[in-house]
């Protein structure tokens, strides 16, 4: 004999419909704004953030060194912003792949930092534009200091202790 428990049998009503619909939509994480990124783009966005630490992080979902730092990332913004911090992450992947690929990874990681993807023709220019010396390996991690100059660049994979490490100083200068 199998037995079936009925939690709620009475017809929702319209003040149920409410609270199911309100409570639908705290489960959900809003799809995030992935934007289009060239040099110009990127570096008007790091630019409009003057006076803060931005740390620009490269990353791509066919990347496995990227995705396993990705969490510790989420966490360095949510640690950090409070003092100054901006994460801006731009992604290495396909521009077709954005619903597919990107928007669900940063949806499950809870990313809620400005979203790029990289839009080049000429990828050595692009890198030559934010850090020459970076062979454009992924995942690069490039931190600005407060007045907007390239202060420190990240080959590989990084922690979240790693990332604090580097940016510490930066946010403990005034600009």
């Amino acid at each position: 004999m199998t037995s079936r428990r009925v939690l709620f049998r009475a017809p929702l009503g319209a003040i149920g419909l409410v609270c199911l619909a309100a409570s639908a939509s705290f489960a959900r994480v809003a799809a995030p704004l992935v934007k289009p990124a060239d040099t110009r783009v990127l570096k008007a966005a790091v630019s409009s953030y003057r006076g803060r630490v931005v740390v620009v992080n490269f990353w791509a979902t066919w990347c496995d060194p990227c995705k396993a730092e990705f969490p510790d990332l989420v966490r360095l913004n949510n640690t950090y912003r409070t003092q100054g911090l901006v994460v801006l992450a731009v992604s290495g992947d396909m521009a077709r792949d954005i619903d597919t690929k990107v928007r669900p990874f940063l949806i499950q990681e809870r990313a809620d930092f400005p979203e790029f993807i990289l839009h080049t023709d000429d990828w050595d220019a692009f890198v030559n534009a934010f850090d020459p010396p970076w062979q454009g390996e992924f995942p690069h991690t490039l931190i600005y200091d407060r007045q907007g100059h390239l202060a420190k660049s990240l080959n590989g994979a990084q922690t979240l202790a790693s990332w604090s490490a580097a940016i510490k100083p930066y946010l403990q200068s005034k600009a």
